[in-house]
């Protein structure tokens, strides 16, 4: 019998193609059951060869959950979240978090629930961090640190909560009041022990933004306070291993929206009229003033900076890079937020989001029944919107 020969140019049938998809599907799954197994012996032998217990199994806690993650099939989109309006949508890695009034669920990027948080807090809000995010009531005096997957710690307070802020390593600062002071705030490790806390004065302020640097060992700390009649927002730079405040710079008559680092030497202050770079030294390295105009809202990614101003029929968008340099100043369709990612920024208008370059060209939109709430532009362009969270394809270039 004559050996049939292959054809490289003879175009696969559709069980071929399906069994070849199959096959690739197998090795890759061995593939991360291999991966899953070295990272586990690695975290057993961080645990037992530093024995430091309780950061360390921390650690394997959250190696073990991208590792489950990063097995888990694809779900696919859209899902139902049961959320009617979203307080906030923040990114993890490997998935995302979405905070409302129903409560808090945590999604991995291809759509599978892995978390569900029914707290009942009056006035719920979250600060999420790389693997961990915490969750705590502005109305009352509890605060959750969560995984991915589950509730690591609980803390309750005998004062009310104000402010909450987590590093990607884990570490927790909270702002409660003080019946001394104006509030208290306090650092915590991973484990939830305190390393630090500090008892904040009337000529302080009142934290209203707090963020971690990229390593966790540093806190700015944007606070309100009155002076000679004014509102003036004090910027400290908080060293958590030495525990004395700095401070760094003082805007009077300026609201803060907006605190983060944008390196590990400089950190980015947005407020209702200017956004200024400064540096660890309290240097003013770069601004941008736009007073006079009604800022609407703010998004910063690891490339930039982009701001949305105006409301009602007209609107304004202002894109620059981490340094301030104007990538994109000018009109704009009529939005309620502006969301930045990758190479664009999304408006999201009542019935649609809008794509644009960073340098302002339309691209695409995409029309909506119902109005979109948040926007994460990771690897996935996710849109939730009603009681959904739907995946929005990105037009290729021939469509």
């Amino acid at each position: 019998m004559k050996k049939r020969e292959y054809d490289p140019e003879q175009p696969m049938s559709a069980g071929r193609i399906e069994y070849l998809e199959q096959a690739r599907e197998r090795v890759r799954l061995r593939r991360l059951r291999r991966a899953a197994v070295i990272v586990l012996l690695l975290a057993a032998a961080v645990v037992f060869g530093t024995g430091i217990l309780g950061s360390s199994i921390g650690a394997a806690k959250d190696m073990v959950d991208t590792v489950r993650i990063a097995l888990l099939p694809e779900q696919g989109y859209p899902q139902k979240t049961g959320i009617q309006t979203v307080y906030q949508a923040e990114a993890l890695s490997g998935g995302y978090v979405v905070l409302g009034q129903e409560g808090c669920l945590v999604y991995s990027e291809n759509g599978h629930l892995l978390h569900s948080i029914q707290a009942g807090y009056g006035r719920p809000a979250l600060a999420a961090g790389k693997d961990r995010f915490v969750l705590y009531n502005r109305a009352g005096k509890e605060l959750r640190v969560a995984s991915r997957t589950q509730t690591l710690y609980t803390k309750s307070y005998e004062n009310s909560l104000y402010l909450c802020a987590i590093s990607d390593g884990g570490r927790v600062a909270a702002v409660t009041s003080d019946p001394r002071y104006v509030a208290k705030l306090m650092v915590y490790s991973s484990t939830m022990e305190e390393l630090l806390s500090w008892s904040i004065s009337a000529s302080d302020g009142t934290p209203v933004r707090m963020a971690f640097s990229p390593g966790g060992s540093q806190l700015a700390v944007a606070a309100l306070t009155a002076r000679d009649g004014q509102v003036v927002t004090n910027l400290y730079l908080l060293d958590v291993s030495a525990g004395d405040p700095v401070l760094l710079a003082s805007a009077a008559s300026s609201m803060p929206q907006w605190l983060g680092w944008v390196s590990s030497r400089s950190i980015l202050a947005v407020f209702d009229d200017h956004v200024s770079l400064f540096d660890l030294s309290g240097s003013e390295l770069a601004r941008r003033d736009y007073s006079g105009e009604q800022l609407a809202s703010v998004s910063v990614d690891e490339k930039g900076l982009a701001l949305l101003f105006g409301s009602g029929s007209s609107s304004r968008a202002l894109i620059t890079d981490l340094q301030l340099n104007t990538q994109y100043e000018g009109a704009v369709p009529a939005a309620n937020r502006i969301v930045r990612g990758g190479e664009s920024f999304y408006l999201l208008c009542d019935s649609s989001v809008e794509r644009f370059t960073l340098a302002g060209e339309y691209q695409n939109s995409w029309p909506l029944e119902a109005k979109p709430q948040a926007l994460l532009a990771g690897k996935r362009l996710l849109l939730l919107s009603g009681n959904t969270v739907q995946q929005l394809e990105i037009p290729t270039p021939e469509s």
